[in-house]
């Protein structure tokens, strides 16, 4: 049991290279834990760690010192217990009162490294996306990667002291398809720093829009799972009647595939690939409306990012994130997941009844308030406080 006066000892495992929704989140929450609460030791790549605000952090540990995988592999069995195993020696050498696992990955390594380091470490494992929709469709097959992956989700689940998810639906399927307890499940939405948002908005976007279009924005990496070509046909036939230019922020394996596809469907010009950018922000602000396609979410920043630069959303009802977000009607539309023609009708709709845009416009800054990243660091804070000074059974 800690004492008033101790720190929190908190290790803080997120194995990436790829700085995205989840490592903002991450930033966020280690940005507003006060020093004089938490020691947080960050085990991350070098790369991202620079991100952090280095003055909160009493220590980094590089992943590739300590050469573990940031993923599943093709060997999940063998490569988690290897894995695990260097998780253990960490946590022993650190003995940290909490250790949080970003993603499901770190999680399953960090509820497996414990029983290797025999430390009293209470674990927290914060799974990001939805879990059977995420093995439908990277794993579709029973074979042995689907079943080691899916093995690491019962553990993870059934092992840690706690649970901290982004949505309902995703605390939801913990429970009722992988065995986690309800009670020790936190339900946290991401948050963001909304000031930050609209004040990196003014910045001049540097794209040259002829006056009479209608501007549509969409974001997040360029991958199968975005399910963008959904939304390129649906705009293709949008484009028949109406004048409009997409913007496609970000960049991934599909970029390639994507850029073939609006030559294929005569939208060549009509398309800005504008790749990564540090400042999405700026996109959002002269755009009319955004539309997300995502397959599978388990929240989706670039949604609350989109409101709060003021624009109505509309989103395919993906698990699990979009119902959260997305009130139909209100600051935006839900549209069935593969519906192409549903889709055209939202994106005409807004096209056609500008005043319905705007009255979504102004619902949109309204509820993204609801997602400011005080909200979300005071949650994490508290939870943590919580979990640290809960007995061990």
């Amino acid at each position: 049991m800690l004492t008033s006066s101790e720190r929190i000892r908190l290790l803080f495992l997120h194995p990436t290279f790829t700085f995205g929704g989840a490592e903002r989140t991450a930033v966020n929450i280690v940005n507003g834990l006060g020093k004089d609460t938490f020691s947080v030791t960050l085990v991350t790549s070098k790369d991202i760690a620079s991100r952090f605000p280095q003055d909160r952090l009493e220590r980094i540990v590089p992943i590739e010192d300590l050469g573990i995988h940031v993923w599943y592999t093709e060997k999940p069995f063998w490569d988690i217990l290897k894995d695990s195993r260097k998780i253990g020696g960490l946590l022993r050498e650190t003995d940290p009162d909490l250790a949080l696992g970003m993603m499901y990955y770190a999680s399953a390594l960090l509820c497996l490294g414990r029983l290797f380091s025999r430390r009293r470490t209470r674990v927290i494992a914060s799974p990001r996306g939805p879990l059977m929709p995420y093995l439908e469709m990277f794993h579709p097959t029973n074979n042995r990667g689907r079943r080691g992956v899916k093995m690491s989700f019962h553990i993870l689940c059934r092992m840690s002291h706690h649970m901290v998810v982004a949505s309902q639906g995703l605390r939801a399927e913990c429970v009722n398809v992988f065995g986690a307890e309800n009670d020790k499940i936190s339900v946290i939405n991401n948050g963001m720093d909304l000031g930050m948002v609209r004040s990196m908005a003014k910045e001049d976007p540097g794209l040259d829009i002829p006056d009479g279009y209608s501007v549509i924005s969409t974001a997040g990496r360029l991958a199968p799972e975005k399910n963008l070509p959904l939304l390129f046909r649906a705009m293709s036939e949008a484009r028949k009647a109406h004048q409009v230019k997409l913007i496609v922020i970000g960049d991934g394996p599909e970029r390639r595939r994507l850029e073939d596809l609006a030559a294929e469907v005569g939208m060549k010009d009509d398309v800005y690939f504008v790749g990564f950018q540090e400042n999405p922000f700026k996109f959002l602000r002269i755009s009319d409306f955004y539309i997300h396609t995502c397959l599978l979410e388990g929240f989706g920043n670039s949604m609350v990012e989109a409101l709060a630069c003021g624009l109505p959303v509309i989103a395919t009802d993906c698990p699990f994130g979009p119902r959260e977000i997305v009130e139909d009607g209100y600051n935006g539309k839900l549209v069935n997941m593969h519906d192409g023609e549903a889709l055209r009708k939202a994106i005409v709709f807004f096209i056609e009844n500008p005043e319905e845009r705007e009255r979504s416009s102004m619902n949109a800054l309204a509820s993204a308030e609801r997602f400011g990243v005080e909200r979300m660091v005071s949650g994490y804070r508290d939870m943590f406080i919580k979990v640290a000074e809960r007995p061990l059974v």
